[in-house]
């Protein structure tokens, strides 16, 4: 997947724990890195059966293969773009030379 073929720049979240003011831990959100993706929304089956489960919308983002694309987990992981947050529901790798597509959802707010 070539450069001028993935012309949005999404920010990837990884799950982490901060020591709140009690001494306690909090979950929290930081920063992965960057990567620029091409982005393909739902089809109109899969924005229909969003819609009856709440208003939510899919896409797959597909980013260039590297050691910290390969390292993103369904778990640990998300994405933030277009002014929301993407939970990601799956990953599959393309091939070294191809590229990670992340499926997310972007729950309505």
């Amino acid at each position: 997947m070539k450069a001028r073929n993935r012309p949005f720049l999404i920010v990837i979240e990884a799950r982490t724990t901060v020591e709140d003011s009690y001494g306690g831990e909090q979950e929290t959100w930081a920063e992965f890195g960057q990567e620029y993706a091409a982005v393909y929304y739902g089809t109109g089956s899969e924005q229909r059966e969003a819609a009856q489960q709440g208003g939510s919308q899919v896409a797959s983002f597909e980013v260039l293969s590297n050691g910290k694309t390969r390292a993103i987990s369904v778990i640990n992981h998300r994405i933030a773009f277009d002014g929301g947050i993407w939970n990601i529901t799956a990953k599959q790798d393309l091939g070294l030379n191809e590229g990670v597509r992340l499926t997310a959802i972007r729950a309505a707010t």
